[in-house]
């Protein structure tokens, strides 16, 4: 949670994904511990403008780390992560971290985006080691269509695998995420998915990003924090059909 400015407003803290530890690119302090953390955002609004005009050296103030990240089964075979525009953040240090699994585990980045502009950290993720796909719906760069699109190419690829050994990660829009989960479902694959949503305090207490989920199929819906209990959560527990209705609330 990242406080833009000195001042009152924005009153609120912005959430951020941390998107890379400085310590993967080498920049490690002696202990061997990271010396630092870089966000990836784009400037649409003042907080993200106070942001912008900020000078190296200055502070900033921030509260984390907070909720929950990713898990890596053990038995995977293959990962595919799909991120949508700015969703590629916190998929890279996911990427760094299934490279130290070395070639064990296949790993295949799909970014979508509207346009060319909205691609981001495509040299990134190379450098992971991993293979890198693009669409953007325009056709301006990569495939023209949609990231979706794509992952059904790629998971028709690794069919011969059974789909326990399979894992799909994703961060990016609600509809993206919304077809993703039943792709997942549909093939039974097991699917984490970040969520974006607007934050009051990161910690808990304001219950404003609450977001419906089920225990099991049909179950009775209860609410779960973005940014306690998430914001990575397992596809398959999400009440998409409700998230969407209250999602424009927000």
């Amino acid at each position: 949670m990242v406080k833009a400015g000195s001042s009152i407003d924005p009153l609120l803290r912005r959430p951020f994904a941390v998107h890379r530890l400085c310590g993967e690119t080498g920049a490690a302090s002696a202990s061997g511990a990271p010396s630092c953390i870089e966000i990836l955002y784009r400037t649409v609004g003042k907080a993200t403008l106070l942001l912008s005009r900020m000078k190296q050296g200055e502070d900033i103030d921030l509260l984390g780390p907070l909720g929950s990240g990713f898990s890596l089964p053990r038995q995977i075979e293959a990962a595919v992560l799909v991120a949508g525009g700015i969703g590629v953040a916190p998929l890279l240090p996911l990427a760094h971290l299934l490279n130290r699994r070395g070639r064990a585990v296949s790993r295949t980045v799909i970014i979508g985006a509207a346009a060319r502009d909205g691609i981001l950290c495509r040299g990134d993720f190379r450098k992971t080691g991993a293979r890198v796909m693009v669409s953007t719906e325009d056709g301006s760069c990569g495939i023209r269509g949609l990231a979706t699109d794509l992952l059904e190419d790629v998971l028709d690829s690794l069919a011969p695998k059974p789909a326990a050994r399979l894992a799909l990660y994703a961060c990016g829009p609600l509809s993206m995420l919304q077809r993703i989960a039943t792709i997942a479902r549909e093939q039974a694959i097991p699917c984490q998915v970040a969520l974006e949503s607007t934050m009051a305090c990161g910690v808990g207490a304001c219950l404003g990003c609450s977001v419906p989920v089920r225990s099991g199929s049909g179950g009775p819906v209860s609410y779960q924090r973005v940014c306690r209990e998430g914001p990575v959560f397992d596809s398959a527990v999400i009440d998409w059909d409700r998230l969407n209705r209250i999602a424009p609330e927000r």
